[in-house]
């Protein structure tokens, strides 16, 4: 494990460029920001507007981000070496988690339907029902991409579902009780590295968790 900013009301979580980059929610603290893999020393931050809630985040490639507001019905595109706003889109939605597919967008609303939109104008193409076993698998939140599955935190519980973006079937699952923190809130936060390491991390958590063979 590594150490995490207890501060941090994680958003989203991403590796990239060497770099692990994290987004942070609250109305007045959100934040999006570049840390170390190895110490989670935070060595850039950028500030967001006190108007909104930030949310989950994903790269479009090695110098565009595009990062989720709550319930601002907006997403801004932005530069990870500059910290800027360069663009922003309608969200006709609220806005839960976000990842890359190398096509698509996927989008998560706390609901049991990710919505697939894409990154040229984040128009809907297409949306996917998420079950397990048969039952809708609610309160989706934030989004990995790996390995041809979207991996997805699930609000309320502390698992890990592993979905088939084809037909949205949850192949399977973890559950990380056994290794959360006493301290800090809820699972929210999943990057994969290069290795197939799951670093993992939560809200106001003080670790991020570094999984093996997942």
């Amino acid at each position: 494990m590594i150490p995490h900013d207890p501060g941090a009301f994680t958003q989203g979580l991403e590796i990239r460029c060497g770099y692990l980059w994290e987004s942070t929610g609250i109305y007045g603290q959100s934040s999006f920001r570049k840390t170390d893999m190895e110490t989670g020393e935070v060595l850039d931050l950028f500030r967001l507007p006190d108007t909104v809630f930030a949310e989950g985040f994903t790269f479009l490639d090695d110098s565009t981000v595009c990062l989720l507001t709550w319930k601002e019905h907006t997403a801004f595109l932005l530069n990870p070496w500059t910290m800027t706003i360069e663009n922003e889109f309608y969200l006709n939605t609220e806005g839960w988690g976000l990842c890359y597919t190398g096509e698509f967008l996927v989008q998560s609303n706390g609901s049991s339907i990710l919505r697939f939109r894409n990154p040229g104008d984040f128009s809907v193409s297409d949306s996917l029902y998420v079950t397990l076993n048969g039952h809708p698998q609610f309160f989706l939140n934030e989004l990995e991409y790996r390995d041809g599955q979207i991996l997805a935190n699930q609000w309320r519980t502390n698992r890990i579902l592993f979905i088939n973006p084809e037909n949205g079937h949850v192949e399977r699952f973890i559950n990380l009780g056994s290794v959360t923190p006493a301290s800090g809130g809820v699972l929210n936060g999943i990057a994969s590295g290069e290795d197939g390491t799951l670093y993992c991390t939560g809200k106001n958590w003080p670790v991020t968790l570094l999984l093996n063979n997942l």
